[in-house]
């Protein structure tokens, strides 16, 4: 008796290790598979990078062209390019039935634009506004930013209607810009022209020792990497909300908008550093009008979404706020190191209050 006790105490405990070892094993090949994650991760955003130097650099004779003949044009040519890697790995998740993610990324990026681009580049200097770029730029991204978070949150509903309007809404931005930069003068044009190639130069100069690369050859084939990145961006997004539980959404609102913004970042603070701050305001306004009303308005055309609770209340107030912000610095005429400290303020604080509310839930947290 006591002899078949002891032998099932033996087999307990012989379980009982079995099963410890087990679980040691899956926690390490878990670990193993976010780690992997992390690097394809850092891999995707790598040829996203060298795919939009390419694409940059291509385009920059293009630029020069425009800007003496149709400046206008060449400006909205700019913002579109800046924006193509939000757009296409927008349009990747929705093609993969993940239109949070897409989306998430999309209104991610310009509160990344505005607080983390515009505030580290602040931070360092602060930066000049010309007051041209107030009264066409900047308050009609108030405008726009207002207009769509008003028309996401009336019904809790971004429709394919509503996504029209988005898109329709660009043609009056780009009209003004037309009408702006039509009466300069032809060494005006050739000045902002210049401006528009630098431009370029700065979001494609990132890499040391970077030669640029022009050509139709190299447009293709930078914007081929940047299809291959934002396919392996896509599929590791969706690895780690499964890996870590997180929810796509805040997923795309913090890592898929970071992603595709390094780049932006690394120019912008390149830019400020070198005294030709004009080009991270101007750039950041541009990119987050066309995000707005182009990228958004693409989601909700394809992939109509509703608009849950965490971004009525976290996500829009903080797009609102840290618009305003950047409103009233550049009413001022700089964007000053106080501004810059607010800016990125908003941004983490949005970012801590995006993973506290999307994990434990509003109405768990205020006890209600």
């Amino acid at each position: 008796m006591a002899e078949s006790s002891r032998s099932i105490v033996d087999i307990s405990g012989l379980t009982e290790y079995i099963r410890l070892i087990f679980n040691l094993v899956i926690a390490r090949l878990h670990m193993i598979s976010i780690l992997f994650s992390l690097f394809l991760f850092i891999l995707s955003v790598a040829v996203i990078m060298i795919g939009s130097d390419w694409i940059t650099d291509s385009s920059i004779h293009l630029a020069r062209r425009l800007g003496t003949s149709n400046l206008a044009f060449g400006l909205v040519i700019i913002s579109v390019l800046l924006s193509l890697p939000e757009v296409i790995i927008a349009v990747s998740a929705i093609l993969k039935g993940h239109p949070s993610l897409g989306f998430g990324s999309a209104i991610g990026s310009v509160i990344v634009n505005i607080g983390l681009i515009v505030g580290v580049s602040a931070l360092i200097r602060p930066l000049k506004v010309p007051r041209i770029m107030v009264t066409r730029d900047m308050i009609y991204m108030t405008v726009v930013s207002i207009v769509v978070v008003a028309m996401a949150l009336e019904d809790r509903f971004l429709s394919r209607t509503e996504g029209f309007v988005f898109f329709i809404l660009f043609i009056p931005y780009v009209i003004n810009v037309y009408e702006q930069e039509r009466n300069l003068t032809q060494q005006e044009k050739e000045q902002k022209a210049e401006k528009m190639a630098e431009t370029l130069e700065r979001y494609g100069d990132i890499r040391a020792h970077h030669m640029p690369q022009y050509g139709l050859p190299h447009f293709v084939g930078g914007f081929i990497l940047l299809l291959i990145g934002a396919e392996i961006f896509i599929r590791v997004l969706l690895d780690l909300t499964l890996s870590l539980g997180m929810p796509e959404l805040l997923i795309g609102i913090t890592l898929g908008a970071l992603g595709p913004s390094i780049p932006n970042l690394a120019a912008a603070l390149g830019a400020a550093r070198k005294g030709v701050e004009e080009l991270v305001i101007s750039e950041t306004i541009g990119a987050n009008i066309f995000t707005l009303l182009i990228t958004i308005g693409i989601i909700a055309m394809l992939s109509p979404l509703p608009i849950d609770e965490v971004t009525a209340l976290i996500t829009a107030p903080s797009l609102l706020a840290i618009t305003f912000i950047l409103l009233f610095a550049m009413l001022n005429g700089k964007v000053t190191r106080t501004h810059a400290i607010l800016l990125l303020l908003v941004y983490v604080g949005t970012i801590m209050a995006e993973f506290m509310f999307r994990q434990s839930g509003i109405p768990n947290l205020i006890g209600l």
